[in-house]
C-alpha cells in the first residue's frame, strides 16, 4: 500500500485536469501491459486501429515498451487545467536533458532497456520530436472524432466530484475516486498499486486528479519530487461520485476551501469584479484578495481575464454549480 500524505496546503492545491495526451497513452496501451484498462478501451481500439497512421509508430512503440509505463516526462507538467494536446506535446519537447536522463534511468541498465527506450536514450531529447509527431498524427486520425464526447463525459465527472467536495469535503471526494484509493481521516490517501508501498508527502503542492475514459480497472499514479504529483482515475457513473451531505458541516464550501476563500467565491457570485473590488467586498487588502483569487482559479472555480490594466474575476461553470448546491446557511440563526 502506498500512502499519500496531505497537509492543509495539499488539500487546497488539489485540482482536476483533462488531458488529451493521457487518453492517447491509455487508449493505445496494450491491455496485457497496462492492467488498469478495460473493455471500453478494447472496443475503441478495435474500431480505430485500422486508421492508425504509420507515422504514429514511434509513439506506440514507446507506450508499450515496458510494463513500468511510459517515462515520467510524458506526464506533461502544465498549469492549465483545460489543456490542449499541443500544449502537452510542447511541454514534452521542452523537458530538460537532466530530467530526460533521470526518467529513462528508472528502467534499469543498458542491457535491460527495451528497444524503443534504448533508441530514445541514444537520440537524447531530440528524439522526442519523433514521439510527439507520432502522437499528433495519431490524435488527428483516431482520437479527434471521439474527443468532444469524451471531454464532455470527463467534465461531467469533474463537476460531480466537485459537488461532492463542496457537500462532504475533499476527503469524501478522494475516497470516491476508486476502490483502490481510500481516504483516512488523518489526512492520508492509501493507494493500492501492485507491490508499491511506502509513504509520500505531497509537500504542499497537492495532487492533480485526471479522470480517464479508458481507465476502468484501477488508478494510475505519478509521484513527482519538486512538482505536483498526479493521479489518473476512472470515470464514475453520473451521480455515483456524489456522496451524502455531511450533517456536521454547516457550510461545505468553507469546510474544504476555508471560510475566507468560501466568502471570496460567494462575493464573485455577485458578478465579475476586479481584485480591488473583491478586496473591498471582503474587507481585506488587495494582496490577500489576489491570493484568494489565485487559489480559486487554480481549483477551476473562477476564471480571470485582463481588461486594460485590471483583471476581472468571474465564476466558472463548476464554481456556479458549487454555489447553487451550497446556499449560505451559516448566517441562518
Amino acid at each position: 500500500m502506498l500512502a499519500l500524505r496531505f497537509g492543509v496546503a495539499d488539500l487546497a492545491n488539489t485540482r482536476f485536469a483533462v488531458s488529451p495526451l493521457d487518453h492517447l497513452l491509455t487508449g493505445t496501451a496494450q491491455s496485457g501491459v497496462h492492467e488498469c484498462l478495460g473493455l471500453r478501451r478494447d472496443r475503441w481500439w478495435r474500431e480505430i486501429r485500422r486508421h492508425v497512421p504509420h507515422r504514429a509508430a514511434p509513439f506506440l512503440d514507446l507506450v508499450n515498451a515496458s510494463t513500468a509505463g511510459v517515462p515520467n516526462f510524458m506526464g506533461a507538467d502544465l498549469d492549465a487545467v483545460r489543456r490542449q494536446l499541443t500544449d502537452e506535446l510542447d511541454a514534452v519537447l521542452a523537458v530538460p536533458q537532466q530530467t530526460f536522463e533521470q526518467d529513462l534511468a528508472m528502467y534499469g541498465s543498458e542491457a535491460e532497456l527495451p528497444a524503443a527506450l534504448a533508441r530514445l536514450r541514444d537520440d537524447g531529447t531530440r528524439g522526442l520530436r519523433r514521439i510527439t509527431d507520432g502522437a499528433w498524427a495519431l490524435f488527428r486520425s483516431c482520437l479527434a472524432p471521439h474527443w468532444p464526447e469524451i471531454r464532455r463525459q470527463l467534465e461531467a465527472d469533474i463537476a460531480d466530484r466537485a459537488r461532492t467536495t463542496a457537500r462532504s469535503g475533499a476527503g469524501a471526494m478522494l475516497d470516491s475516486l476508486h476502490r483502490n484509493a481510500r481516504w483516512r481521516d488523518e489526512g492520508v490517501l492509501e493507494c493500492a498499486l501492485g507491490d508499491l508501498s511506502g509513504d509520500f508527502a505531497l509537500g504542499g503542492r497537492g495532487l492533480e486528479l485526471r479522470p480517464n475514459y479508458f481507465v476502468q480497472n484501477g488508478i494510475g499514479l505519478l509521484l513527482a519530487e519538486g512538482r505536483q504529483s498526479l493521479l489518473v482515475y476512472p470515470l464514475a457513473s453520473r451521480g455515483a461520485a456524489a456522496a451524502k451531505p455531511s450533517p456536521a458541516a454547516a457550510d461545505g464550501l468553507a469546510a474544504v476551501l476555508g471560510p475566507a476563500r468560501a466568502r471570496a467565491l460567494r462575493a464573485i457570485e455577485g458578478g465579475p469584479c476586479s481584485t480591488t473590488e473583491l478586496a473591498r467586498l471582503l474587507g481585506i487588502t488587495p494582496p490577500s484578495a489576489s491570493a484568494h483569487a489565485a487559489a480559486l482559479r487554480a481549483a477551476g472555480l473562477i476564471t480571470t481575464q485582463r481588461e486594460g490594466k485590471q483583471v476581472r474575476h468571474a465564476l466558472s461553470e463548476v464554481g456556479r454549480d458549487l454555489l447553487l448546491d451550497n446556499p449560505e446557511v451559516a448566517r441562518a440563526g
